[in-house]
């Protein structure tokens, strides 16, 4: 008796997360040099608007890859258990690390120009997101 061929395992979502990390490091770079450029042509705030959009978009992106990294800790079904405890402790750690964050930011950081900083993590909480909307 011949047993039916099962189909292969699939590639886990942690594959896609990885490059779509990668992918994320890219748009930061992007976002940089982009907020460089246009401080240093147009807006002449000697590089304070392009510092602020680079630490917003920087703190949006740690933040992220910590949350990956929390939801990627434990794999396979019966880990399910510790997939959505793990879950609920990404999402815990990111939401203190972005106020935490601006909090150090905005008393650390002289000068800084807010509304670039929001701009520059709002920049990349919208790719994020897009990205997500890929991966399904």
């Amino acid at each position: 008796m011949t047993l039916p061929m099962t189909k292969p395992a699939k590639r886990t979502q942690k594959d896609k997360i990885g490059i779509y990390i990668k992918r994320q490091a890219w748009i930061l770079f992007i976002l940089t040099v982009i907020a460089w450029i246009l401080d240093v042509s147009w807006l002449h705030s000697e590089l304070t608007v392009a510092k602020s959009a680079a630490i917003g978009a920087l703190l949006s992106f740690a933040t992220q890859a910590v949350f990956a990294f929390f939801i990627f800790w434990y794999t396979g079904y019966r880990a399910r258990q510790h997939i959505v405890s793990q879950l609920y402790r990404g999402q815990m750690a990111k939401w203190l690390l972005t106020v935490f964050g601006f909090a150090l930011i905005f008393i650390t950081v002289q000068p800084l120009s807010a509304p670039a900083l929001f701009i520059g993590f709002m920049v990349m909480q919208i790719s994020h997101s897009w990205m997500l909307w890929h991966i399904r």
